[in-house]
């Protein structure tokens, strides 16, 4: 009888060891994601914690801007700095410490790590427990971050608009501009419209799609005012006309805005930090495409506005 029972003994004692060979001193859950964002967009939403209830997937404390929680943990924000941010985890039954981190990648992209760690218990039991516990603790990483991730690739959440690079299709435009002091009005802008529109006819050409205007502040405080008509094929243009020539197939960030001049400059300064963020050298003038005809619709916020800035 003894000789079973030592058998035992020995199995279970051995199993008891093995356990503190497996399972090490300091058990870690890490999650590991890399999105389509640039490093600078990931700190904004990530790392600074003002953000964290834009793109959480669980619940947060309108009260308390350290707290979330999410199926069934708590998250508290321990410290965000300038390249991390610490998060304390707690589990049912277990506290953890974590850290997250981001590094830039190729081509605007950014790998972020997620890392959580606990010393272990002495007790096996407990050994076991906390290391099933924190491992089950890596899936909720998994997924919060893959939630950051749906929400950091899509511009509108960014940048408030929707962004895309487009292709040229037609490049050419008979254009005129203006020097003024104060911004130029809505009549000012439809005459000068009205002006390329007599040259285009008189020489039998076709408007191919809606007005262009530019309108640049510079800083003696001038406004300096182009204003372009899209055409199917190049003319002979009048005083103070001149025709323009995009390059047919080159790339153009655009998008599109209902508004009116607040609301267009406010979008085309985010289509500036797009540009920015993805280091795209402009080759061209900023522009925009009046598509609401602005002598008939008097009431701005009601102007339908695509936004462009052609690019390398």
């Amino acid at each position: 009888m003894k000789k079973p029972a030592l058998l035992v003994l020995g199995i279970l004692l051995l199993a008891f060891i093995s356990i503190y060979f497996i399972i090490p001193q300091n058990i870690t859950a890490t999650s590991t994601v890399t999105v389509d964002a640039t490093d600078g967009n990931v700190f904004k939403f990530l790392v600074k914690k003002e953000a964290w209830y834009k793109w959480w997937p669980g619940e947060h404390d309108p009260k308390d801007s350290n707290l979330f929680a999410y199926n069934g943990m708590m998250y508290t924000i321990k410290k965000d700095a300038n390249s991390y941010i610490e998060v304390i985890i707690n589990t049912t039954k277990l506290e953890l410490d974590s850290k997250i981190n981001y590094l830039a990648a190729d081509d605007g992209a950014t790998t972020i790590s997620w890392e959580a760690i606990k010393q272990s218990s002495l007790n096996p039991f407990e050994r076991i427990s906390e290391f099933v516990r924190i491992k089950a603790e890596q899936t909720d990483m998994d997924s919060i971050l893959s939630r950051f991730k749906l929400f950091i690739q899509k511009d509108s959440n960014v940048y408030g608009l929707g962004i895309k690079i487009i292709k040229v299709k037609n490049g050419i435009m008979l254009a005129t501009n203006m020097v003024t002091k104060t911004p130029p009005s809505v009549e000012v802008v439809n005459g000068m419209v009205a002006d390329l529109r007599k040259q285009i006819a008189a020489q039998n050409a076709t408007e191919t799609n809606k007005p262009m205007l530019n309108i640049n502040k510079v800083d003696d405080g001038e406004y300096h005012v182009m204003v372009a008509v899209p055409i199917n094929k190049e003319i002979k243009p009048g005083a103070n006309s001149v025709v323009n020539k995009m390059v047919v197939g080159g790339n153009i960030l655009t998008t599109e805005v209902k508004g009116g001049r607040n609301t267009i400059d406010n979008a085309m300064g985010q289509l500036q930090n797009f540009r920015k963020d993805y280091k795209l050298t402009g080759v061209a003038m900023p522009f925009e495409l009046m598509i609401t005809d602005r002598t008939m619709e008097k009431d701005t916020s009601k102007w339908v506005t695509q936004l462009y800035w052609p690019i390398l």
